[in-house]
């Protein structure tokens, strides 16, 4: 703020002859305000207000962190100077009122105090330069940090996702203090800068159009707040083509231009902890987003390390035959395929050996896997275990998706009606040969967590919270809405 004086109350300039004197702001504002008092404006005492609001209004800024460094930069505060009389204020409360559209509370974004502090400017009212001082200084301050908030949860969700689940892959970027002074520079068109945070997202709009009917139950309500809100954390729209898998659905949807290919059900991850616990205890499927570009017909299984650690090594152990009686394979530290038989399964060093699956009828990822770029060993796979997808409970794998129909997904990728054939009839055949098929072009999939979601005809429906995380959300939200 050391700077605010000289920068914040900078001349306005008007076209004039080069011998008429320049207002000042204080000139400016007693023009706008029709009163005369605003001549003797003093930015030094401007200065005093501004700090004495910050104190008195810490509690209940969206970020007050972030209002501090801005009064005490060289660039100080914009606006009262840029946006008080150019109708940004103005603009700014006529979005802020209606964040009831997005589900979120406008009295969260100070709007009443904004609106009193402006009517008492406009009034003619105010008695003297200190209160004309307290009254601008409310107005920079809350309307500044308004804004950020307002743009922020439009932009990237009211709560941070990665604060509140372990499992959540998907990139999420918020807002940060460099990007918080761009956003609140000179240039700043409040019109524009809103109505660009406005989602895009088509299934955000349906729901929106749901919330302003106002004919939902309070559950109802509260349900569809919270699929909005997982709707903000994803930003943009879906493109024409992708396959969806929605987590508590336990369902595959694939989608060309828009509408319903086909779909099927699904086996995901189980889970018996806290779903959002981040110590790898539980095998929910995460919340993630990728390009599935290629496939293996007759995969080998590469057996992740937390299921040796956990589960198979416990069945060598007992038995070493194991391996062979599930078709399974062995690597010892060096790399070298070993007999199951000659190791010693007691030491330490076997919990870093490598075990691998071959192809076969009894392989776990069954006759195909698909796979979309991740760190995390996630993909979608065919299984042997084809009873599974008639339970009501489907949430039993170790964290990937187990489809029920292979060979329709694997037609929609790929696209093509002979090497759909073809695809068809190695899986159908006795051959265990593993094969790679590229995608000639990629196809987003993206796996999701919607308990509440809308059929073809825009109809509300509800899904079991397997993992738990409606709660988690819906405590996180509540003070917002």
């Amino acid at each position: 703020m050391r700077y605010l004086a000289l920068i914040l109350f900078s001349s306005i300039l008007f076209l004039t002859s080069c011998q008429s004197k320049a207002p000042t702001y204080g000139d400016v504002l007693s023009a706008s305000f029709d009163q005369k008092l605003y001549q003797d404006f003093d930015s030094a005492a401007y200065f005093v207000a501004i700090q004495k609001e910050l104190k008195n209004e810490n509690a209940n800024l969206f970020n007050p962190k972030w209002m501090i460094e801005i009064a005490d930069s060289a660039k100080g505060f914009n606006w009262i100077q840029h946006q008080l009389l150019t109708g940004g204020t103005d603009s700014l409360l006529n979005y802020l009122n209606r964040a009831d559209e997005h589900g979120i509370n406008p009295s969260f974004f100070h709007t009443a105090k904004i609106q009193q502090a402006l009517d008492q400017l406009k009034s003619k009212q105010v008695a003297d330069l200190n209160e004309a001082y307290t009254l601008l200084a409310k107005v920079e301050i809350l309307s500044s940090d308004a804004m950020v908030a307002y743009v922020n949860m439009l932009e990237n969700g009211i709560v941070n996702p990665k604060r509140l689940y372990g499992r959540y892959f998907v990139a999420h970027s918020r807002y940060t203090l460099p990007k918080v002074r761009k956003l609140l520079d000179s240039t700043l068109n409040v019109s524009e800068v809103l109505q660009h945070a406005q989602p895009k997202n088509s299934f955000y709009k349906k729901f929106q159009q749901l919330l302003a009917k106002g004919n939902l139950t309070k559950d109802d309500r509260t349900k569809v707040l919270l699929t909005m809100e997982r709707l903000r954390w994803m930003g943009k729209d879906f493109p024409e083509k992708y396959v969806f898998v929605n987590i508590p659905e336990m369902k595959l949807q694939m989608i060309d231009e828009g509408t319903l290919f086909n779909s099927m059900n699904v086996c995901v991850g189980e889970t018996e902890n806290k779903a959002y616990t981040t110590n790898s205890e539980n095998h929910e499927t995460p919340i993630m987003s990728g390009i599935l570009d290629r496939m293996q017909v007759n995969p080998v299984w590469n057996i992740p390390q937390s299921i040796v650690k956990k589960e198979l090594l416990a069945s060598v152990r007992a038995n070493p035959g194991y391996l062979e009686s599930r078709n399974m394979v062995v690597y010892n530290l060096k790399g070298q395929l070993v007999n199951p038989y000659n190791i010693n399964w007691q030491a330490d060093s076997v919990k870093n050996f490598k075990f691998k699956q071959n192809p076969g009828y009894d392989n776990s990822l069954g006759n195909i896997k698909f796979i979309f770029a991740n760190p995390y060993a996630i993909y979608l796979h065919d299984t042997p275990a084809k009873g599974k997808f008639k339970a009501s409970n489907r949430a039993v794998s170790h964290g990937c998706v187990r489809v029920e129909n292979p060979t329709d997904l694997a037609s929609f990728l790929v696209n093509n009606e002979k090497e759909a054939a073809k695809i068809a009839s190695e899986i159908k055949g006795s051959s265990n040969d593993s094969r790679w098929v590229k995608m000639k072009e990629g196809i987003p999939v993206y796996l999701s967590y919607y308990t509440t979601w809308l059929n073809e005809n825009k109809e509300i429906q509800q899904f079991p919270d397997i993992y738990g995380y409606d709660q988690r959300l819906k405590l996180a939200m509540k003070k917002y809405l």
